[in-house]
């Protein structure tokens, strides 16, 4: 029996000696390209454990060549107390780059545009009330992370909560350019950060990551064979044209499993957030920013705002849609005068949407496009605002979050 015992013994102790030759020669072998080392972040993100990665505080420097600055809570915009000044009404603003202002300066925000319209109100009414409009929203965020970030601005007092909401949250994929900010070594960073998507972050990633060369190896050959990338090279280009993709999916391809999955885990966490708001009584808004394809489709074809009014129907919360605004704002453009139902906007959009099938066809170039003409009145891009189009956030929300405060 003792016997018996002791080749147990012996053997467990010959396995256990196997497997740590076996991962102690394949680590030696991976350190011969990668090279594991502690993450310091010199840029404009830092790692965050619950949410994956945050604002760095008290941060000065360029974002896609616009100067910003965070204050010590790591929110864009200006310092403030965490504990409310008296007379003082708070709107905390969470989303992502829509709201935190991709490519504008700090006054040129809708965060921005809004505090200082609704400090204008109550100044007009002489009334001694403040209004701080605290700007939450991080580049990349979904809406898990939004969620983290109401947690901790909920010890703000915000007295109303603004959710910005874009298409391409409910896919939940890994933003890869986001890292090119965080310091990380050119050898190891192209790739590494985004694959497994946010929420199936954990932290043995991130400890792993810097301590490990086979780890890294191990993600990288996953990243090539994902993406169908033999060099590695091509994997944030390929990456941001799946992400593009299955926006188009969301819209095109309501009820593709994926779409529904992604909906379901997105809508799980915004009722969170309603959930929380409700405990504290405090009023909650949802605004959704729409993709510039959108603006061309008829209404029937806007299948995620629909899902998004009937989230707020059920939660009781109030729905801002900008792609219903920009609709009817198109359709006035186009004769001239305010048109009145949703079928006449379509009518309208119907027309030019043909008109210009038609002058295509015809002159074989895709230089007729009024939808685009009136995208980039207000967009820089296919879903961010620009100056006047944050202007137009912030006039839309205006009379909506005064009826909240009031």
């Amino acid at each position: 029996m003792k016997g018996n015992i002791r080749a147990l013994g012996i053997n467990l102790l010959l396995c256990v000696a196997s497997i740590s030759i076996f991962f102690g020669g394949v680590e030696l072998l991976a350190r011969l390209k990668y090279t594991p080392q502690k993450i310091e972040y010199i840029g404009v993100f830092e790692y965050d454990r619950e949410k994956a990665f945050r604002l760095r505080s008290n941060f000065e420097g360029e974002y896609n060549d616009v100067t910003f600055s965070t204050n010590s809570l790591g929110l864009r915009g200006a310092e403030i107390s965490v504990e409310k000044p008296e007379n003082t009404k708070r709107v905390l603003v969470l989303g992502d780059s829509v709201m935190f202002g991709h490519q504008v300066l700090g006054d040129e925000t809708a965060s921005y545009f809004l505090e200082q319209e609704l400090n204008k109100h109550f100044a007009e009414l002489e009334e001694n009330i403040s209004v701080q409009v605290i700007n939450a929203a991080v580049p990349g965020n979904s809406a898990y992370q939004e969620y983290h970030d109401l947690m901790r601005g909920l010890e703000l007092g915000p007295d109303v909560i603004v959710l910005q909401f874009s298409l391409n949250d409910v896919m939940d994929h890994w933003a890869s350019w986001m890292f090119e900010d965080m310091g990380l070594d050119n050898s190891e960073k192209r790739n590494q950060d985004y694959l497994f998507g946010r929420s199936n972050m954990p932290y043995a990633d991130h400890l792993l990551k810097q301590h490990s060369a086979f780890y890294l190896f191990l993600k990288d050959m996953y990243g090539r064979v994902r993406f169908q990338d033999v060099t590695g090279d091509n994997i944030v280009e390929k990456a941001g044209k799946e992400e593009f993709a299955w926006a188009n999916k969301i819209v095109n391809e309501p009820e593709h499993p994926k779409v529904l999955e992604g909906w379901e885990n997105c809508l799980k966490w915004m009722r969170e957030m309603t959930n929380l708001a409700s405990k504290k009584d405090i009023p909650f808004i949802l605004m959704a920013s729409p993709l510039e394809f959108q603006l061309s489709r008829e209404k029937k074809f806007a299948h995620p705002q629909r899902i998004l009014q009937t989230f707020a129907v059920e939660e009781g919360i109030y729905f801002v849609d900008l792609l219903d605004i920009l609709r009817g704002m198109y359709a006035e453009s186009a004769v001239g005068e305010p048109v009145e139902t949703a079928e006449e906007i379509d009518k309208i959009i119907v027309e030019t949407r043909e008109e210009v099938e038609r002058i295509t066809i015809a002159t074989g170039t895709g230089a007729f496009n009024p939808f685009e003409d009136f995208w980039y009145e207000y967009f820089v891009e296919y879903v961010h605002p620009s100056l006047r189009g944050n202007e137009l956030i912030a006039d839309t929300l205006k009379p909506v979050v005064l009826n909240k405060l009031q």
